[in-house]
């Protein structure tokens, strides 16, 4: 992933700010030290005179930076990073100590002939200072580079996480639509043939519900667990009609719950699964039990349903699967899992955040 060659408004006036910081506490320990000594002392002469040599890290430290960007976009080995920093190390320095040379015999007045003897001295007295001062700025902006990096790597997932869990709805809708609709229509047809008119209207009634609901619901990720309860009921209202008698179905909201935002067709895999698997029972009026609550911080989903004796898959069903990976994507914790009761009944619960889509 490629990084941007830029800097920041933040970054300019951070660099200029701490830079006029670091030079007003050095101007005010050097002003108090002249106190001490013989002839007139001025704090804002004292400051003009010394701002050559602190406030030009503020154009260094942005050259820094620069180089610091540029180094990690390039493909090169950690040998010629660090050769790379050692050469504009030397530029910048040097760059500095002659810029604030010329600076200061201007401002003391002195002529150009002075120049080469007064950074020569530069050299001598203050440059392993600076050194070290540059040397502080490098890790500075190498961390701080660093630091950006991880932050864009840590957006982009988040935005691939996203993706990838808005594809998984639309394969589940698309896989829902055909699958569903022509089992549909052919329990509608059936209606029809026994002349069960109210029947068939009212489950093309359900029908119409389901698919504007899905309609309505195709740009968005998340719902209310009312409209999300609205859909299953339409959904089990039909799936009744097709399997008469095999089905025996509950569902419990509390009142607090309904308001509260979950991921789009989260329930249906669920409930698609325990209708399978009632649906293959010879018994008749198989249980399948829906409870939504709130316990503390989470959201609680309950479901109880039957299933065959000698499953293979226990319960776990590939809506169970697809589930708990799509589960793992949206949030940081959650609870997914499926129990034995009597009676060939399993108890499948599973308790998500509250907060974490309603944010």
């Amino acid at each position: 992933m490629g990084q941007k060659n830029h800097l920041s408004r933040y970054f300019w006036l951070a660099n200029v700010f701490f830079w006029l910081a670091v030079h007003a506490i050095f101007v005010h320990v050097q002003y108090n030290a002249m106190l001490n000594t013989e002839g007139e002392v001025s704090w804002i002469r004292t400051w003009v005179l010394m701002s050559p040599w602190y406030l030009s890290w503020v154009w260094v430290t942005v050259g820094v930076f620069i180089v610091v960007q540029r180094n990690a976009n390039e493909d090169i080995t950690v040998s010629r990073r660090v050769l790379n920093h050692l050469f504009w190390m030397i530029i910048l320095l040097i760059s500095y100590w002659a810029f604030c040379t010329l600076c200061r015999n201007i401002l003391f007045g002195d002529e150009f002939t002075q120049f080469w003897p007064i950074f020569t001295r530069t050299l001598y007295t203050s440059s392993q200072l600076d050194v070290f001062i540059y040397l502080g700025v490098l890790a500075a902006a190498i961390a701080i580079n660093f630091y950006h990096n991880v932050l864009e790597e840590k957006i982009e997932l988040k935005r691939l996480q996203n993706e990838l869990t808005q594809e998984q709805l639309k394969t589940l809708r698309s896989q829902l639509n055909p699958h569903f609709l022509f089992n549909t229509l052919n329990t509608i047809a059936s209606l029809v043939r026994l002349k069960r008119e109210k029947e068939a209207v009212s489950a093309l009634s359900e029908l119409s519900l389901m698919l504007r609901k899905i309609l309505e619901n195709t740009d968005h990720a998340d719902v209310r667990v009312k409209e999300e309860v609205d859909f299953i009921n339409s959904y089990l209202t039909l799936q009744k009609m097709r399997f008469a008698d095999k089905l025996d179905t509950h569902i419990l909201v509390h009142p607090d719950c309904l308001e509260f935002s979950i991921p789009n067709m989260l329930l249906h895999p669920l409930v698609e699964n325990a209708v399978q698997h009632g649906s293959q029972l010879e018994s008749n009026q198989n249980p399948l039990n829906l409870e939504i609550s709130r316990d503390e911080h989470e959201l609680m989903f309950v479901m109880t349903n039957r299933v065959a004796r000698h499953d293979n898959h226990q319960g776990f069903g590939i809506g169970l699967t697809n589930t708990r990976e799509r589960l793992t994507r949206i949030y940081t914790h959650f609870r997914l899992e499926l129990r034995p009761l009597e009676n060939d009944v399993f108890e499948t619960t599973l308790a998500i955040p509250i907060g974490e889509l309603d944010a």
